[in-house]
This record gives structure tokens, C-alpha cells and sequence, in this order.
């Protein structure tokens, strides 16, 4: 007797139903619900890939202050993931699918960050005019960005870029590619990048949640691509209910042990190789303004004194008054400079004489500090002035610890009804009403709304001083940078610090045809009992603003600032960064202001103007006698072009990857023109996928016998293999419909068959796949992606 082996009827064999038509009729017991292990290790795999997204988004926490921003970043994690796996299901193509995911994140983070410039649930020009300005703002502030940052001002959406890329790559990679760990790598890189950029904040914690998100995300992606099995001790369980055990012990066991010895590891503590924090903004000599360096000494140098002053009483101590903007900063004017040894600026009516003693700690730079308005300084070696700009220079060399200078100010003071009657007119240089041409018209708009009801100079001063303070609110979080898009990201985010408050209020006060400039310095310091010390966090920017017979006068739009002695027409009591001053500290009380004309200097020195006067001062050789910008001295940044390089790049990336999931689409089309033709792509993919595990195809064998030969070498595509074998068998091999129909009643009706059992053959085949890939090197998973068939 020869014993064969009993191989499965046909699929319309299989179908057949014994017993009469009316038997076959009766309505069957209704089937328990049964979950399909595929859908459910999909969601398993989906969720778990959100969840690693979710997780590199937390890791934004060490570039923005607060969590406000992990809301909107779940929610494009969420989206995205959800919609991928939604146009999975509707079996949408890859080459088409990638694209519609792409453009509904990049729909949905215009809506999150633009709403209001959205009609009709679609963006407009200006949308886009807006994206455009806020990314050329943090191209310029980029380099020099220190960590933490506004979640805004452009950088909640280039943040939200990244996720968004993140998403899509690593759903593209888990889902379209069959990869598992290679999925992880778009949001490690991303994790990564914002480490090196960002402070301290959570480091341990958050490297810990991105590990044991990681091993989730790999074991359930692997479970998903996997052959379905099930235990083979105890009761049948699903993979599902196999791995999540196990993924969630293995996670939370790696997490904990990365994060209790991954810090105690030799050299973790060590200073980087290279410094990614900061870029050249930590600079404090050699600036042509010394507004730009403001943000490094109200961070980086928040606690290092950098001067002490013995004063009569406290003031705001200026370095340089700027009258020059030219779009992207406040400058100073090339102007000349003339010895400081005689009287320095004329004291104006009902000015209180201000002696000074300043000792400088770590200043750097060049520019001496002075109270308003200095009228002699000594020793004078050295020493130049530019009244313009009320700035006196060191040029013989920097401020350097130990230096100190010997000041008599005429500190100003103002009465509020000669304010109210004064004009602005008659400032003599047309540089204080000067914008440039392409200064955005909307700026002048809304000084104009904000003053419309002012009806004199200082009303309209102090309007728009009261309207910063109560509508803007502080933050260092918002990087560097005074220039157009600055101001125009200021005035949308209403949110900044000094640099912000001074250049715009300077700004909309000259679109108003008042003239006006920018004061940099620091305010008063802590008194410890001598003087006054003076450290990083007081440096400090306010305008000055032109009124007729009186000169200039300042103003303090900035919230959390007010200038001592201003408090009469500013209606602003003094105020400065108090954080970590002793409240029980002593504190100079102002000393009794008595009336002066020209207070007498400290060093009287003759005065001359002419370098051939054998008793004037020497003049260092090759001291450059003019003030502001000179050929030597660095030229403003231009501003960026648009990276049309990187978008080409990025573009030339997209179709690469794109191309080989083109090529597979147009063959598929043409190929398989009929259920035989696709059954037989499908299975030239299989053996293909097989080639690279050892199993070679012969021309010799018939499929099943193929089959049989792949199941010996790759046991884990066995069963699959074979299907597809008898599949194909029963397509190439077929009866006619004449003999098919004695066998098979239903087989005169073969459209009703055919989807499923084209779709049963692609099942089988990306099971085999899957075996592959999993078998595979990652650098062999690639090379495939690239070169695989169908």
C-alpha cells in the first residue's frame, strides 16, 4: 500500500458545502467574536512606536522652560502614528501614503501654530509669510541660542518640525520597510541633537524613558513582523499576551540600570569635547554694540560681578547710548571721539551732582560705566568721549580687574509738567528718526492704535511705556536679537526681555516721528554697605526719548524695571533683579538732591581738543580714534537666505528613498494584469526574499517541490511557502470550466474567489518577508529595500 500525504483541496473545494441547497441554507450558530491577531499586534506595534514619539518630544524639555509644549507634540505624535495606521488599512499604497501623511502633519502644525491666519480650515500668504519670518528670526538667533528658549518666536515650530519628521520617517520605516530597531533611529537622532543643545534639565530621567520606550517600541515591532506563534507549554496565549510581559520587565530593567550606572561611569562628568551650547554669543570683548552681548551677561554671567560703584546714591549706571538701526541692530555711528580730559557734557537745569568711584571685577570690554550725565572722569589716560552717544571708551586696551575710575555725573532729573509742555523737534542728527526703508509697515500700525488717544510727546511716551509693561511679559527665554523679525516676533508673541522691550519701543516711537534711541547698561546692583555691586543680571537696555529744551530722557517699558529718580513722570517705583539678594541686606537711601550747575571734577586736567598741544593727554599709537563700526572691525551679519541647498537636498533624500517603492508600484501594474500574473509576482518575491537566507531557486523544481526544499533550509516560512505553492499550482495548472464545474458547483463563478485568494497570497508572502527580515543584518535589510522585487 503506498501511503501519500493528504495535501488541502483548492480553495473552491475547500468552500464547498455538503447537503441540499435548503440545507445548506439554514442559518449557522452564531460564531463567538474572534480579534484578529494581525489588527491587534498592528495596535500593539502603533501604540507602543507613539508612545517612543511621545517620549523623544519630553526630551524638548531641555530646550524649553516648562511642559506647555508636550501637549501640542503628543498631539502630532498621536495624529500622525493613528493616521498612518488608518491609511494602512485602507491598503493605500506606500508611494502614495507617505506623501498624504506628510502633508497632514505639516496641515496640522500650521493650524496648532497659525490658526488665526487659516481660512476656511486652509493656510493663506499669510501663513506662509509668517512661517518665512519667524524661520529666518531663528536662523539669525541659532548659532548663538543658549538653552532654555521661547516656546515661540519660531521655535515652537521648528520643534514641531522635528517631531513631525520623526513620525513620519519612523512610521515609514517600522510599517513600510518591515523594520524594527532601525525605526528607532529618526527619534534617537532627534533626542540626541536636543541633548546637545539643551541644558541639564532631566537628564537622567528623561535618557531612562527614552531607553525603556526603545525596548518597548523593538520588542513589539518585532513581535508584530514575526510569523504569528503561539506557546507551545501551558495554554495557548497570543504573541501579544506573550510580550508585553516581557517588554515591559525588559524596559523597565534596562532603564533602571542605564540610569544607576550610566552616570557613574568613568568621564560622564566630564567637560565636552566640544562645546554645542551657546555658540559666539558668550563673547564679551570686541563687539562694536554692546546691546548684543546683553543676553550672555543676564545668563551666562548672571552671578559674576563684573564692577563695583561707590556712589552718592543709586542709578542706573549706562554704557552707551545707540542711535543707529539699520534693520538688524542697534549700532553705534561712526563718529569722533575726543580725550576725556575736560568737561565731559553740560549739565542741565535741576541736575543733582553724582559722584562715582568704579572699580571694575570682570567687565571686559571697553565702554565705562557712568551714571547719566557724565560731566569729568579721571585719570583720563585712555579715556575717550563721544557726547552723541554718551559713551566714554577705553581704547588703550580693555577694562581689565583692578581698574578704577573717578566719575562726576549731573544726574538729571525732570518736572512733569515741563515734560508735558515740551515738543520733540529740534534734535539736530536725522540719524534718531531714521528706520530702514523695508521696516515693516505694521510695526507703525500699531504704535499708532496703542497712542492713538496721546495728544503730546510724553503722553504718547508714557502710553506706549504703560502698554509694554501691562500687555508684555519677561522672559530670557527668548534668544538674542533686536533686528525687524525680532520686533515683528516680539510684538506677535508679546513675550521677551530687555533687548525686545528698548529696540521695538525705540522703533514704533520713531514710525511715530519721535525721535529716540537705545540706552545700554545695568541697573543699580546690590548695596552691600560700601557700594553697590553690579553683577551679570543687572545688565540692562531702556530708550531715551528726545523732548525739545530738555534733551534726552529715558523711559522703562520693560515689566520688573524702573529707573531711581525716574519714578515722577514714569510713574515706575525702582526696581531690578533682586533674586538671591538678602532681603534684610542694607540699602543706600538717595542722598538729599541739591540743585547744581557744573559740578566741579574730581581731577582737573586742562582741556584741548588739539593733538599738537604738547600738555594734552598721549594718544596710544594705533588707537583708532572714531567710534562705531570700522573697516577692521566685524561687519553686521547678513541676513540669511533661504537654504534652497538643504530644501534641494532634502528633496533629492525624498526621491531616493521613494524611488524603489515607484519602481515595485509600476511593476506591480504591469505584471499583474490578472489573478495568475499577481499570484506569480508574488511568489517571485518569496523566493526572492528566501535567496538571501540560502534557499536557491532551480528551474528543475515545480513550486511545490520548491517549497518543500525551503521548509528543510528556512523551516519558519514553511507553512506559508507551501500555500503559496498550491496557490500558484492551482492557477497555472487549472481544469477547464467545463471539467472544474462537475467537481466544483461554484467554480462557474470565479470573480467570487479571486480578491480573497489574491489577498490570501500576499498575506503568505509578507509572512516570509518578515521571516527574512527578521534573519537578516540591518545593512542586508537596507540593500533589499533598495533591490528586492515587487
Amino acid at each position: 500500500m503506498t501511503i501519500t500525504e493528504a495535501r488541502p483541496a483548492p480553495r473552491a473545494a475547500r468552500d464547498w458545502q455538503p447537503g441540499t441547497p435548503a440545507q445548506r441554507a439554514r442559518p449557522a450558530a452564531p460564531a463567538a467574536p474572534v480579534i484578529d491577531p494581525q489588527l491587534s499586534g498592528e495596535l500593539l506595534a502603533v501604540a507602543a512606536l507613539a508612545l517612543f514619539s511621545i517620549t523623544v518630544a519630553a526630551g524638548y524639555t531641555r530646550v524649553f522652560a516648562g511642559w506647555q509644549f508636550l501637549d501640542d507634540f503628543i498631539v502630532l505624535a498621536v495624529v500622525g502614528h493613528g493616521l498612518g495606521f488608518v491609511l494602512r488599512r485602507l491598503r493605500v499604497p506606500g508611494v502614495l501614503a507617505v506623501p498624504v501623511l506628510a502633508a497632514a502633519l505639516v496641515w496640522l502644525i500650521g493650524y496648532v501654530f497659525y490658526r488665526d491666519s487659516y481660512s476656511w480650515l486652509l493656510p493663506t500668504n499669510e501663513t506662509l509669510t509668517l512661517f518665512q519670518a519667524e524661520i529666518d528670526l531663528v536662523q539669525q538667533q541659532f548659532r548663538g541660542a543658549v538653552a532654555p528658549v521661547i516656546y515661540g518666536g519660531g521655535w515652537d515650530v521648528l520643534a514641531a518640525i522635528g517631531i513631525g519628521l520623526t513620525v513620519v520617517l519612523s512610521d515609514t520605516f517600522a510599517f513600510r520597510a518591515f523594520a524594527r530597531a532601525e525605526a528607532l533611529v529618526p527619534g534617537g537622532v532627534l533626542f540626541v541633537f536636543i541633548a546637545a543643545l539643551g541644558y541639564e534639565r532631566s537628564r537622567i530621567a528623561l535618557t531612562m524613558l527614552l531607553i525603556a520606550a526603545g525596548v518597548i517600541t523593538t520588542v513589539a515591532l518585532r513581535a508584530y513582523h514575526a510569523p504569528h506563534r503561539s506557546s507551545a507549554i501551558g495554554r495557548r496565549r497570543s504573541p501579544s499576551a506573550m510580550i508585553l510581559p516581557a517588554a515591559l520587565g525588559t524596559a523597565a530593567l534596562v532603564a533602571v540600570t542605564a540610569g544607576v550606572f550610566g552616570p557613574r561611569l568613568p568621564g560622564a562628568d566630564s567637560e565636552p569635547i566640544y562645546e554645542t551650547r551657546g555658540g559666539d554669543s558668550g563673547r564679551v570683548t570686541n563687539v562694536v554694540s554692546p546691546l548684543v552681548d546683553i543676553r550672555s551677561r543676564l545668563t551666562n554671567r548672571s552671578n559674576s560681578e563684573l564692577f563695583v560703584v561707590e556712589a552718592d546714591f543709586e542709578s542706573y549706571w549706562r554704557l552707551s547710548a545707540l542711535p543707529r538701526f539699520d534693520g538688524t541692530r542697534w549700532g553705534l555711528p561712526e563718529r569722533a571721539l575726543t580725550r576725556a580730559d575736560g568737561e565731559l557734557s553740560t549739565a542741565r537745569s535741576g541736575a543733582t551732582e553724582l559722584r562715582q568711584t568704579i572699580r571694575i571685577s570682570n567687565l571686559g570690554d571697553k565702554f565705562v560705566p557712568t551714571a547719566a550725565d557724565p560731566i569729568a572722569a579721571s585719570p583720563q589716560d585712555g579715556l575717550r568721549w563721544n557726547a552723541d552717544s554718551a559713551t566714554l571708551l577705553k581704547l588703550d586696551g580693555e577694562l581689565a580687574p583692578g581698574d578704577t575710575y573717578e566719575i562726576v555725573s549731573a544726574s538729571p532729573r525732570f518736572d512733569l509738567d515741563a515734560l508735558r509742555a515740551a515738543g520733540s523737534t529740534g534734535v539736530g542728527d536725522p540719524i534718531y528718526l531714521e528706520l530702514p526703508d523695508d521696516f515693516p509697515s505694521s510695526v507703525g500700525e500699531i504704535a499708532r492704535q496703542v497712542t492713538a488717544g496721546a495728544a503730546t510727546p510724553y503722553d504718547v511716551a508714557l502710553t506706549l511705556q504703560t502698554w509694554f509693561r501691562s500687555e508684555f511679559d519677561y522672559s530670557l527665554e527668548v534668544q538674542a536679537g533686536h533686528g525687524t523679525n525680532a520686533i515683528e516676533g516680539f510684538l506677535r508673541d508679546r513675550v521677551g526681555y530687555c533687548e525686545q522691550f528698548a529696540g521695538t519701543y525705540a522703533a514704533m516711537m520713531r514710525t511715530l516721528g519721535i525721535p529716540a534711541r537705545v540706552a545700554v547698561g545695568f541697573t543699580p546692583g546690590t548695596f552691600d554697605g560700601t557700594g553697590y555691586s553690579v553683577l551679570g543680571k543687572n545688565a540692562h537696555a531702556w530708550p531715551e526719548v528726545w523732548f525739545s529744551g530738555l534733551g534726552w530722557v529715558p523711559f522703562e517699558p520693560t515689566p520688573g524695571r524702573g529707573a531711581p529718580g525716574a519714578e515722577n513722570y514714569t510713574n515706575v517705583p525702582p526696581e531690578q533683579d533682586v533674586s538671591g539678594v538678602d532681603p534684610d541686606a542694607p540699602r543706600q537711601q538717595p542722598a538729599d538732591p541739591d540743585d547744581i550747575n557744573t559740578p566741579a571734577p574730581t581731577t582737573t586736567v586742562a582741556s584741548s581738543d588739539d593733538p599738537d598741544d604738547p600738555d594734552a593727554p598721549a594718544i596710544p599709537a594705533g588707537v583708532d580714534q572714531t567710534l562705531g563700526p570700522t573697516d577692521d572691525a566685524a561687519p553686521p551679519p547678513e541676513p540669511p537666505s533661504f537654504p534652497w541647498a538643504i530644501v534641494v537636498a532634502i528633496i533629492a533624500a525624498i526621491v531616493l528613498l521613494l524611488a524603489p517603492a515607484l519602481i515595485r508600484r509600476f511593476r506591480r501594474h504591469h505584471e499583474a494584469t490578472d489573478d495568475a500574473g499577481a499570484i506569480a509576482l508574488l511568489w517571485r518575491r518569496a523566493t526572492d526574499a528566501l535567496g538571501e537566507v540560502g534557499v536557491r531557486t532551480k528551474s528543475s523544481l515545480t513550486p511545490e517541490e520548491h517549497a518543500v526544499a525551503a521548509a528543510a533550509k528556512f523551516p519558519i516560512a514553511a507553512r506559508p511557502m507551501r500555500s503559496l505553492a498550491e496557490a500558484l499550482t492551482t492557477v497555472t495548472f487549472a481544469p477547464g470550466p467545463g471539467v472544474a464545474a462537475t467537481y466544483f458547483p461554484d467554480f462557474d463563478q470565479p470573480d467570487r474567489h479571486a480578491a480573497s485568494r489574491v489577498a490570501d497570497c500576499e498575506l503568505w508572502c509578507r509572512q516570509i518577508e518578515r521571516a527574512v527580515n527578521e534573519s537578516i543584518s540591518p545593512l542586508v535589510r537596507v540593500r533589499r529595500y533598495f533591490t528586492r522585487l515587487g
